[in-house]
């Protein structure tokens, strides 16, 4: 992955990146001065709690509701973390997968709708996911 991976706002969007490969994201993510959020899906999470870790992990604000409409309300809102740019790295989806399938497949599609919403506003934003999923590309070496 080289250190331009986050420079074209036309290539926003969710992908999955390999454990190793991480560092090497965070390190292109502040080298383009956008801002890096982690979140962590806990062990054996359902949908509830997915959704409340990932509000408490990205700070969202105070009205967050914990389902997937306040998810993608905050995901797109300009107001929740101003910054010129996102990368929001994800952990825990795999397992997320194995303990609630359905929950896994609208989060991913959340996080789609929200990436291409942020991308159409001019906002630069990535969600990079710890599991591959069918429809989503592997975070390309730039």
């Amino acid at each position: 992955m080289g250190d331009h991976v986050f420079s074209k706002i036309d290539t926003s969007g969710v992908y999955s990146v390999a454990p190793e490969r991480r560092a090497v994201a965070e390190t292109a993510a502040a080298k383009e001065h956008l801002h890096l959020l982690k979140a962590s899906i806990p062990s054996q999470a359902n949908k509830e709690q997915a959704l409340v870790q990932l509000g408490a992990d990205l700070d969202f604000p105070s009205w967050y509701g914990a389902n997937f409409d306040a998810l993608f309300d905050c995901l797109t809102d300009p107001d929740w973390c101003p910054a010129k740019g996102h990368v929001i790295l994800i952990t825990g989806m795999g397992e997320l997968r194995t303990s609630d399938q359905e929950a896994f497949t609208t989060l991913i599609d959340v996080f789609q709708a929200a990436a291409e919403s942020r991308q159409e506003a001019g906002s630069p934003f990535w969600i990079l996911l710890d599991s591959p999923a069918r429809g989503i590309a592997v975070l390309p070496k730039a």
